[in-house]
């Protein structure tokens, strides 16, 4: 048994023609005994609205980053929760820039707001432009303070994510828990993926990247393709 694992945004989802192709050789690659998951940064809500809206055949959801993982039936396999101590400590760190928005990560969604259940990490975002050195400093002071958390930066062409979550959280968290429950090898996870945000998963297991990635992520890859189905039509059998 496979197991194939991709990111969502600018990987299996790159215009809905390709996504049709997707769907048509995942449904040949689960019918041959094999097991797919999407993971991304997305939430369990906004992921699950893009399954529904394209029909993709998924066994597995991996969400917010490699935070949480839901079977197809909607339950929880596993999660790696925020220890809420830290909490009031990172968001304070908001009055050193003009922040865009606070994200809350919580196992079904993003909340601007605190909601009464358990965090999965926090995001501060910033428009690019807004970033300020105090708020670098601070932000980094924390980072040294705490070793036992991973602050993580993603950014992208105008705004940045300044990430709060357990130590050594990623993609390939779930992953290594999936394979562990079902008994999987290394050498039948296969990853595919095109930011910073796979890198992981990348690195760790068989790892693929779409289009035309930064240096970094196409370093760790085995290859890359132009398209999720190339990739489905190389390992399928």
């Amino acid at each position: 048994m496979k197991l194939l694992v991709s990111d969502f945004d600018g990987t299996y989802y790159l215009n809905d023609l390709d996504i049709l192709n997707n769907n048509n050789l995942i449904k040949e690659f689960q019918a041959n005994g094999n097991l797919f998951m999407l993971s991304s940064g997305r939430s369990f809500k906004s992921l699950k609205d893009m399954t529904k809206k394209y029909n993709i055949p998924y066994d597995y959801l991996s969400c917010s980053d490699g935070s949480i993982l839901y079977d197809k039936f909607d339950n929880i396999i596993i999660k790696f929760d925020l220890e809420p101590s830290i909490k009031d400590e990172f968001l304070s760190l908001s009055k050193y820039a003009n922040v865009r928005k606070i994200q809350h990560s919580y196992p079904y969604d993003y909340s601007d707001t605190t909601l009464n259940d358990t965090l999965l990490g926090l995001n501060i975002v910033i428009d690019n432009q807004n970033i300020t050195d105090l708020f670098l400093d601070k932000y980094n002071e924390m980072k040294n303070n705490y070793p036992n958390y991973d602050f993580l930066v993603y950014s992208y062409n105008d705004i940045t994510y300044f990430c709060l979550k357990n130590k050594g959280i990623n993609k390939s968290s779930t992953i290594f828990s999936l394979k562990d429950k079902l008994g999987l090898i290394n050498n039948n996870i296969y990853t595919v993926g095109d930011n910073e945000n796979d890198y992981y998963m990348l690195k760790l297991f068989n790892g693929y990247y779409i289009g035309n990635p930064n240096d970094r992520i196409k370093k760790i890859c085995i290859s890359g393709y132009n398209n999720v189905s190339e990739l489905i039509l190389n390992i399928k059998n």
